[in-house]
């Protein structure tokens, strides 16, 4: 797609819409318009969260049931297109990150002022609030959310930006260091990126999942020192293995879904006085083992996105990760769609079990092998 000019912009554009469970249509709609300190961005990297997928399959993690019909993809990055009045700091055609819409605090709250946006009590999506929606041809981004790429970063690793903060501020709240165990559960993007960037303070990884060859392929992108299948009654045995029967110093619970089996199985893998961190977003409420927990007088973390650490968006450290070229975030991306192809881009990433996807990425126009040829 050649860069459109701000004085040539169509009156359209295409966007997919899920109009419910499981049906996800690609629609003409109106081009979105910036508004002051704005900016449209033309969209070449969108990724499917596992909250897109949520939503996909009828439930909304933050507010219960999903409704229709909504648009999505806050995992986007692409190339600044036109700019709203008073909108400065960046050009026409400079390629951007996109910082999620939906994560943006009040501004004016005790949380905010201390830099911890995303615990703001008015955060939480409401009808007046603006959410990024990338899985579109262009989004309307406010110019504070973007974040300059450099020449050589490729616009999907950009778009992973937004995984990989999630695991910066989870491991600001729960530091590791050298010498230390840390369990990981889950392997989605969250639980590969995890272990990736756990793995550079020294800490060993131990990657707990269902998907074999999945496990398989995060040996071979540096996300695991060892994996285990999760099987009945197995984890335990393995984890004290692992750890000469003292379980693990920290587990990370980035899997959610229905239940809390997987956080039941933090408990029993941490050890005592160790720290359960909780990234997974669950479809509703979940509840523990107390017993055991108290008796191992755990520390329970909950780790709710991302915001500021020490002044610095975490954000744009998570992105410093993969330009600097510290974590592999292209080896998390396992498809790519375009964008009419949305509907079959989700049944891929909600199966995971037939196609093997880790992380899914779509993009306005077909891609040739690769959507870093887009870049």
């Amino acid at each position: 797609m050649n860069h459109p000019s701000p004085m040539l912009m169509p009156a359209t554009m295409r966007a997919a819409i899920l109009h419910g469970v499981g049906d996800v249509r690609v629609e003409t709609v109106p081009l979105p318009a910036p508004g002051p300190n704005e900016a449209l961005v033309e969209i070449l990297a969108a990724g499917i969260c596992g909250s897109d997928l949520h939503r996909y399959r009828g439930h909304d993690p933050w507010s219960g049931a999903a409704s229709f019909p909504r648009t999505g993809g806050h995992e986007i990055a692409g190339r600044v297109c036109a700019l709203g009045p008073a909108s400065h700091g960046f050009q026409i055609g400079q390629h951007v990150a996109v910082e999620p819409m939906q994560l943006a605090g009040c501004g004016r709250c005790p949380a905010c002022k201390r830099g911890a946006s995303n615990i703001c009590a008015d955060r939480p999506a409401g009808t007046a609030r603006r959410m990024s929606a990338g899985f579109a041809e262009f989004d309307v981004a406010d110019v504070r959310h973007l974040h300059p790429l450099s020449a050589k970063t490729r616009f999907e690793e950009a778009a992973l930006a937004d995984v990989y903060a999630c695991v910066v501020h989870a491991l600001h709240r729960v530091p590791l260091a050298a010498g230390m165990t840390a369990v990981v559960i889950g392997t989605g993007p969250v639980g590969l990126a995890l272990g990736q960037v756990i793995r550079q303070s020294g800490a060993t990884v131990l990657l707990l999942g269902r998907h074999g060859a999945i496990l398989a392929s995060a040996l071979r992108i540096g996300a695991a020192d060892q994996t285990i299948l999760t099987q009945p009654d197995s984890a335990v045995d393995r984890v004290a293995c692992h750890t000469g029967g003292r379980g693990a110093d920290v587990v990370f619970e980035a899997a959610g879904g229905t239940s809390s089996d997987t956080l039941k199985m933090a408990v029993d893998l941490v050890m005592p006085g160790g720290t359960i961190a909780v990234l997974g977003a669950f479809a509703g409420n979940i509840s523990l083992p107390y017993r055991l927990a108290n008796r191992k007088e755990i520390t329970l973390k909950f780790c709710n996105g991302y915001a500021t650490w020490q002044g610095r968006r975490e954000f744009r450290i998570a992105l410093d990760l993969i330009e600097e070229g510290q974590v592999d975030a292209r080896q998390l991306v396992t498809h790519r769609f375009a964008l009419n192809d949305s509907a079959e881009a989700f049944r891929t990433a909600a199966d995971k079990e037939r196609s093997g996807a880790i992380k899914v990425m779509l993009t306005p126009q077909p891609p040739t092998g690769s959507l870093a040829d887009a870049k």
